[in-house]
């Protein structure tokens, strides 16, 4: 009776003991992940800033002698990195209003900072698809903020992707 128990239990503990079949596909196409392409930005800039006095892949400044206008493409994903990249400072030490229009988040901050000419006034708008941080920001003097002629609402309100 021994021997009929023993054969018993080891017959069980083998039956699960089988060899599964691996299976490999092979393909004559190469597969290759699609990476998401930024989209086209539309803004309508003052009319003095009609050229870039610097242009890459990532973005464009526009300088002014009362302003400079930036306009980058950044990698989404961190909005405490793009914040940071753009004004200097940390997300805690800004107050960010935050909207959604469409398909895309908006981001709204400003800030101050000495420069080399004085105190400096910047004002931020980041788009953010998911894919990419499409940044907005302005550099002025506020002192000369009175004598100017720019509307910087309307400015960034025209600020949308295509």
């Amino acid at each position: 009776m021994k021997k009929y128990c023993s054969i018993f239990l080891l017959s069980i503990l083998l039956c699960g003991c089988t060899a599964q079949e691996t299976m490999e596909t092979i393909s004559d196409e190469i597969l290759v992940s699609v990476m998401a392409q930024p989209r086209d930005i539309s803004v309508e800039l003052p009319g003095e800033t009609a050229l870039p006095v610097v242009e890459n892949d990532a973005g464009r400044i526009y300088l002014c002698d009362e302003y400079e206008i930036v306009l980058q493409t950044l990698d989404a994903g961190d909005l405490d990195r793009t914040l940071q990249t753009i004004s200097g400072m940390e997300k805690q030490q800004l107050t960010v209003m935050e909207t959604v229009q469409d398909d895309v988040t908006r981001y709204e901050f400003v800030w101050t900072s000495a420069g080399e000419r004085g105190e400096q006034l910047g004002r931020a708008v980041v788009l953010d698809d998911s894919n990419f941080h499409y940044c907005l920001s302005v550099l002025r003097n506020p002192e000369r903020a009175e004598k100017s002629q720019i509307n910087w609402n309307q400015v960034f309100d025209s600020f949308s992707l295509v």
